[in-house]
This record gives C-alpha cells, sequence and structure tokens, in this order.
C-alpha cells in the first residue's frame, strides 16, 4: 500500500499515521487491501517460483537470466516481474535481495515437500526482512 500511495509520506498523508489500522471504515480497509492485492500476489508467486527454481537446481542463487530460462519466459518478462518485487521491496537499509527470499522458501519446500504440490499454501509462507 506504501508503493501504491508513492511512498512512505505519502502513505501517511493518504491514510494517517497509523494508516495501517484504516479504522475510519472497513470499507475503506477492504478497497484499500483490494487494490494492492494483483500485484502482492504477483510477487509472491515471483518470490515462490524463485524459491523452486533454487530447489529444483540445487543452488544458493540464481541471475535473473537463468530464472528466465529455469521458468521458460522472457528475458524482459523475468526483469519486469523483478522488478515489481523490488518496488515493492525496497528498504532504506538495504537492498532485500531476492535471492535471499528465494532460499527461505527453497529451504522451507525442502522441510516440506507437500508445498511442490500446493501452491497456495506455498506463496502464504510468513517471510521476514
Amino acid at each position: 500500500m506504501i508503493s501504491e500511495a508513492g511512498g512512505e509520506a505519502a502513505a501517511e498523508a493518504k491514510y494517517g499515521p497509523r494508516g495501517e489500522l484504516l479504522r475510519e471504515s472497513k470499507w475503506q480497509a477492504f478497497k484499500a487491501a483490494a487494490k494492492v492485492m494483483p500485484k502482492a500476489t504477483r510477487v509472491a508467486t515471483f518470490i515462490s517460483l524463485w524459491g523452486l527454481a533454487l530447489d529444483d537446481l540445487d543452488r544458493d542463487e540464481l541471475s535473473v537470466d537463468e530464472f528466465a530460462e529455469w521458468a521458460n519466459e522472457s528475458r524482459a518478462t523475468a526483469f519486469r516481474r523483478l522488478a515489481e518485487y523490488r518496488e515493492l521491496w525496497q528498504n532504506e537499509d538495504r537492498d532485500v535481495d531476492v535471492n535471499e527470499f528465494g532460499r527461505r522458501v527453497r529451504d522451507h519446500v525442502r522441510s516440506d515437500r507437500r508445498l511442490r504440490r500446493k501452491p497456495g499454501e506455498l506463496v502464504s509462507i510468513q517471510v521476514a526482512i
């Protein structure tokens, strides 16, 4: 939601200093969440696929080109997906590397192989930076 609003300052101006609560109305909270869900879902899917690629290829890191080849996507599409990821996971302190999240997904999949057959559960595992 911060990214969609145009940054933290813009989000605070739009939603208030405790905007994450969106207390004004349930409708406003639902509408704001629904607006950002498509991008959030695409990024969660991208991170999950990156983790599966790391698992399949038995690697700790991939380049965007290697991911594109594994996913059978064009290089341009892979770079667009990475750009969306970076837009949502920008951090002032450090770049949150997609390989870092990918390793977490890979390790989670390795601990529970059923996740390879249940993508809905895979995109909803919790990760923290």
